[in-house]
């Protein structure tokens, strides 16, 4: 809990002097903490360095700047404590993937890396929320306005698979193709690490609603992140916000709402590239969790285990997604690697092997689930139970949905006696992996 006000103390102080020249001492000493654990710190919760951070927030900052003022790109980059034009040009491109010079000639939006707060929600779980009082000033100023809100889709298997600033890039090239679609009028937020607002200066809900189809009509298009073409695909949902009786947290919830109302219309299914149905995932309504089966299972012995074993030698996953319930939903594929599932006997987890196209192990992803069984000649069936623990090829263990996990116990999905044995599970299997590391 103290890490959460040591945070916030830091990030304040970045705010109040993103204008001068910070340094590690400086944010530390503002919050009575040691340098070298504040950096920890911040590494753990983004996954980039604290001086990373500061200058992510400054050049946020500075592009607002050059598309709202006449400054002079050396103007700028000394406003913001920058030594030279040429070390903010650098750093501008790092963030944009352009020059200011460039980014000021096409770009409107700029709030890339917003200012953000932590905060335990009531499940305590740890999160950050992105300042929302520029959309707060909008709403108010026109009495409310129609709202789209964007979700990037599997930014977390993103993540997983490329490294953290896979997940920062593909939310910069995100942003890139709304901004490119909504038209004059329209304005962009992020409200999250993969979500979006945009209000429009229209009250037409048909133009609205042929902008947002404009840019879903992309899905599954690929951005090269490094040496990799990444699919990228979102989905969203139209509202009209009045903004009589709003707060800056009823907002959060209101844009929230609106993004989980649009995820229930968005479905996906998993076929090998012959067609046959080798895998699928049902969610339940009624117990909150999903239910898996894997076709074409077989007896076989791996890693020294008996079990039950299912292969995939590429998998294509078609994605619908409805805008309402009313018009001709949008179709899209996108192609992934081929991957083995093996359910060891007497246990209760399974490992997925995921293979690239010369057949290297490229990740090992563990499941916790429940009630595995048999259901046809060759089928098995199984309940999923949200922690997920991944070894990328890269070395590093992740344990994945702990907040969902949290989540299920508040809402009444699991008990806290079966929370504590997925919890007890997942850190048995990354010790489990560490050992094998070893």
């Amino acid at each position: 809990m103290e890490s959460f006000y040591i945070l916030n103390d830091a990030i304040h102080y970045v705010e109040k002097h993103l204008k001068d020249a910070i340094t590690a001492e400086d944010i530390a000493g503002s919050c009575n903490y040691s340098v070298s654990n504040l950096k920890y710190l911040f590494r753990k919760v983004f996954q980039f360095g604290m001086m990373d951070y500061v200058n992510r927030r400054k050049i946020t900052e500075a592009a607002g700047e050059l598309i709202s003022t006449s400054k002079t790109v050396c103007t700028v980059a000394y406003d913001f404590g920058f030594g030279s034009q040429e070390v903010f040009t650098r750093a501008f491109n790092k963030i944009w993937e352009e020059t200011p010079g460039v980014y000021r000639k096409h770009r409107h939006f700029y709030q890339l890396f917003p200012r953000q707060e932590f905060y335990y929600d009531v499940c305590k779980v740890f999160r950050r929320r992105f300042d929302l009082s520029p959309l707060m000033d909008e709403l108010k100023g026109r009495e409310g306005c129609i709202v789209a809100c964007f979700d990037i889709i599997s930014i977390r298997f993103i993540k997983t698979c490329y490294g953290r600033a896979s997940g920062e890039t593909a939310a910069l090239k995100a942003l890139q193709r709304i901004e490119k679609h909504m038209g004059d009028g329209a304005r962009l937020y992020r409200i999250a690490g993969d979500k979006f607002a945009v209000t429009f200066g229209t009250a037409d809900y048909e133009s609205v609603y042929q902008a947002v189809l404009s840019v879903l009509s992309l899905n599954g298009r690929t951005f090269l992140y490094k040496e990799d073409e990444i699919p990228l695909s979102m989905f969203a949902g139209i509202q009209f916000l009045p903004f009589k009786g709003l707060t800056e947290d009823g907002l959060f919830d209101q844009l929230n709402e609106i993004i989980a109302k649009a995820h229930q219309r968005l479905s996906r299914s998993f076929t090998g590239l012959d067609g046959s149905d080798h895998y699928r995932i049902r969610y339940e309504e009624e117990s909150g969790l999903y239910q898996g089966f894997a076709a074409n299972a077989f007896q076989c012995s791996f890693k020294g285990q008996q079990g039950l074993m299912v292969r995939v030698p590429k998998e294509q996953t078609e994605f619908v997604f409805s805008l309402d319930e009313e018009t001709p939903p949008i179709r899209w594929k996108t192609t992934g690697s081929g991957y083995e599932m093996f359910f060891p006997e007497g246990h209760d987890w399974y490992i997925k092997t995921v293979f690239d196209d010369a057949g290297t192990v490229i990740r090992e992803h563990y499941y916790i689930i429940r009630n595995l069984s048999a259901c046809g000649d060759h089928d098995v069936s199984y309940t999923l139970l949200h922690l997920e623990v991944v070894k990328t090829s890269d070395g590093r263990i992740l344990t994945l949905n702990e907040g969902e996990l949290k989540e299920a116990l508040y809402e009444g999905y699991i008990s806290k006696e079966k929370y504590r044995f997925i919890q007890t599970k997942g850190k048995l299997i990354r010790a489990m992996i560490e050992n094998k590391r070893e």
